[in-house]
C-alpha cells in the first residue's frame, strides 16, 4: 500500500463523513474534496479540471430549464387530469403507470437523468394534484430507472456487447469465449422485470409522507408561484420539449451529443419567452452539479492512485484458488455495490472489469458471467448522491436524507443482489 493509496481512503473517509453528518452544502463539500486530492496528488489537476466539462454536467442545466418551461404549461395540467381519471383518484396507481411508461421507455431510452428529466415536470405535477409531497415518488420512480435498464440490443444497446468484448481483448483474455449480442440482455431483463414489480406493488410502502429535510429545485411552491405563458410561450415550451426529446432519443443515430440538444433547447426557452434571466438561472441545480464533479474526480483519484486496483486485489486474494462461482460473483459484487455508491457507477464498473478479467485468467474460469455481474451490480446506485448523476437530483426534489435513502433503498438492493447473482450464476456459470 502505497502512501498515495492511504491519503487517497482517508480523503474518501473525511467525504463520506461530511456527506453524511455534518449540514455543509453537498456542493461546498465536493469542492473541498477536489481541493483536497489535487493538492495531496491523489489526482492531477488537468484531468480534476475536465470533470467541469464532462457531458453529464453540462447536459443538467439544459434538462432543468427545459422543464422548468415545460412545466408552466397548460399541458401540464391536462395530463396530470387524465392521469388522475386513469387512475381513478389513486396516488399509488397513478405513479404506478409511471413507472410502467418508464420501464418502457428505458428500452430505448436507458440514462435515468434523461428520462427523469422528461418526466419530472409531470410527477411534480401528479403530486400537487393529489396533494401529496414529491418525498413519496420521486425515490421509488428514480432507483426503478436504475434497475430497469435491459440493454435490449436496440440503439445503443445494441453494441453493449462489443464494450465487454473490448474489455476481454485489451486484458489478454485467453479462456475463449466472449459476448454475443442478447448476452447482456438475457442477463439483465428477468432481473428488470422482478424489480418493477418491486417497485410497483411494494416501494411507496417505505416512501416518506413528509420529506425529511426541506425540498429544494423545481418543487410545488415554486410552480404554484410561477407567471402564466401567453399563448405563444405555452406553445413553444411544448414544441421545444417534444423536440428536445425526440432528438435525446435519436442522438447516437444523428450525431449530435445530448449536452447540445439540451442547452440549444434551453436557450429556446429563454429566445422564446418561456423562461425569464432569473427563472433560468433558478432551474440550474449547481450545488449538484459540483457535488458530480467531486464524484467523477475522486473515481479518477481511485484509479490514478491505484486505490481501486488495490482493493480489487484484495477481493481476488480473499477468494482462494477454487471458489464457487456464487462465492466469485458475491464477492465482487458487495464491494462494487459499495464503492459504487461513492466513484459513480460507470466508473466503478469500467475500474473492476479488468480487475474481474484478470482474476478469471488466474483461476482458469469464464470471465463474462462476473463482468455481467459486475454491470448488473453497478447499478444499484442509489444509497449517496455521489453514485450516479441522477440521485443529487432525487435528494433535492423529493427532500431526502441519507437515512431516509438507506431505508427506503435497503431492500431493493438485497432482492437486486440476490436475484442477480442466483440468475447470472445459472445462465453464465464461471467454471463450466
Amino acid at each position: 500500500m502505497t502512501n498515495l493509496i492511504i491519503i487517497n481512503i482517508v480523503i474518501w473517509l473525511i467525504m463520506l463523513g461530511m456527506l453524511g453528518f455534518t449540514k455543509y452544502s453537498f456542493g461546498g463539500i465536493a469542492m473541498f474534496i477536489v481541493l483536497l486530492l489535487v493538492l495531496t496528488g491523489c489526482v492531477d489537476p488537468k484531468t480534476a479540471l475536465a470533470k467541469f466539462a464532462d457531458q453529464n454536467i453540462i447536459m443538467m442545466p439544459g434538462l432543468m430549464m427545459v422543464a422548468a418551461g415545460f412545466s408552466k404549461t397548460k399541458l401540464i395540467k391536462n395530463i396530470g387530469n387524465v392521469l388522475y381519471k386513469v387512475s381513478g383518484g389513486s396516488f399509488e396507481k397513478c405513479i404506478a403507470i409511471f413507472m410502467v411508461i418508464l420501464f418502457f421507455m428505458g428500452l430505448i431510452l436507458g440514462a435515468a437523468l434523461t428520462r427523469l428529466a422528461i418526466v419530472y415536470p409531470l410527477i411534480l405535477e401528479v403530486c400537487e394534484k393529489f396533494g401529496k409531497s414529491p418525498s413519496k415518488a420521486m425515490f421509488p420512480l428514480a432507483a426503478l430507472m436504475l434497475s430497469d435498464q435491459t440493454s435490449i440490443p436496440l440503439g445503443s444497446g445494441a453494441v453493449a456487447y462489443v464494450r465487454l468484448n473490448g474489455f476481454l481483448e485489451s486484458a489478454g483474455y485467453t479462456f475463449g469465449d466472449t459476448f454475443g449480442v442478447w448476452d447482456p440482455f438475457i442477463a439483465r431483463a428477468p432481473i428488470c422485470v422482478i424489480m418493477l414489480l418491486y417497485f410497483v406493488f411494494f416501494s411507496m410502502k417505505l416512501s416518506p409522507e413528509t420529506p425529511p429535510v426541506e425540498i429544494k429545485g423545481l418543487n410545488m411552491k415554486q410552480r404554484k408561484a410561477a407567471r402564466e405563458l401567453t399563448p405563444f410561450q405555452d406553445k413553444m415550451a411544448i414544441v421545444i420539449f417534444i423536440v428536445m426529446t425526440a432528438l435525446l432519443i435519436s442522438a447516437d443515430k444523428i450525431g449530435l451529443a445530448q449536452w447540445e440538444i439540451t442547452t440549444a433547447c434551453a436557450v429556446l426557452m429563454y429566445f422564446t419567452g418561456v423562461n425569464t434571466v432569473k427563472e433560468s438561472h433558478d432551474a440550474i441545480p449547481f450545488s449538484l452539479m459540483m457535488l458530480l464533479v467531486g464524484a467523477y474526480v475522486m473515481s479518477e483519484a481511485f484509479v490514478q492512485t491505484g486505490t481501486g486496483m488495490f482493493i480489487g486485489q484484495k477481493i481476488a486474494a480473499m477468494l482462494g484458488d477454487h471458489p464457487n462461482t456464487f462465492v466469485l460473483y458475491f464477492m465482487f459484487c458487495l464491494i462494487v455495490i459499495i464503492l459504487t455508491q461513492f466513484m459513480n457507477n460507470g466508473a466503478t464498473a469500467n475500474l473492476f472489469f479488468p480487475i474481474a478479467i484478470m482474476t478469471c485468467e488466474v483461476l482458469g474460469c469464464s470471465a463474462k458471467g462476473l463482468m455481467l455481474a459486475i454491470q448488473n451490480a453497478s447499478l444499484i446506485a442509489w444509497f449517496f448522491p455521489t453514485a450516479t448523476p441522477i440521485m443529487p437530483l432525487v435528494m433535492e426534489s423529493g427532500g431526502y436524507d441519507l437515512k431516509s435513502m438507506f431505508k427506503q433503498g435497503i431492500i431493493p438492493a438485497v432482492l437486486k443482489l440476490v436475484t442477480m447473482i442466483l440468475w447470472t450464476s445459472y445462465m453464465f456459470p464461471a467454471f463450466k
